[in-house]
């Protein structure tokens, strides 16, 4: 491995630990709307950017173990769980947590096949695999969406407040973005298995 390819994942982990402290800090309170969809895709461009640009980073990306970027998805549940309790608890628009919350917990109940099937050969478990992240692809995209609408049409105040605390603050630094590139990440490496 070369001295750049060792650097990726320090980065990597880097990452992860300055988006952490952002959520932890509350300096999301501070930030302006149109700040959020920039902390979600800066980090998804950036991504694709370097996974095209630097071989160090496309050679850790190829040795990602697929079982586990399906396998992070799995925290959606969570995110889909909490998202119907704080609509129960009047704390969140049902607009918002109606879209949200049923489509990340079955993306995250359904990773738990996809990802035994990504360990599978052959086309049927490749294909629903790709099934899957479509899948699973289109319910965060619409979850996007949605919360855009709250954000920037709606206003809603008690979306406003709500996604400033912990633990929905580490969605648009943190959990999103990593959705996404694990979702590229997947689409990527099981279309490269069928040549």
């Amino acid at each position: 491995m070369s001295e750049s390819a060792n650097h990726v994942p320090a980065v990597f982990a880097g990452w992860i630990v300055v988006a952490l402290a952002v959520a932890v800090s509350g300096a999301l309170a501070s930030l302006p709307p149109p700040a959020v969809p920039l902390l979600i895709w800066s980090p998804v461009a950036l991504g694709v950017w370097a996974w095209r640009r630097v071989p160090a980073v496309r050679a850790f990306a190829d040795g990602v173990d697929l079982r586990v970027a399906v396998l992070y998805h799995v925290v959606r549940v969570l995110f889909g769980a909490l998202f119907l309790w704080e609509m129960r608890a009047g704390r969140l628009p049902a607009a918002f947590a109606l879209v949200a919350g049923p489509g990340d917990i079955a993306a995250g109940l359904l990773a738990l096949p996809a990802a035994w099937l990504v360990t599978r050969t052959g086309d049927t478990p490749r294909r629903l695999a790709l099934a899957w992240n479509l899948f699973a692809l289109l319910d965060i995209l619409a979850v996007f969406v949605s919360a855009q609408r709250m954000l920037f049409v709606e206003r809603d105040l008690r979306f406003f407040a709500l996604m400033r605390t912990l633990p929905y603050a580490t969605l648009p630094v943190l959990v999103v973005p990593l959705i996404l590139l694990t979702h590229l990440l997947i689409v990527q490496r099981l279309r490269g298995s069928s040549r």
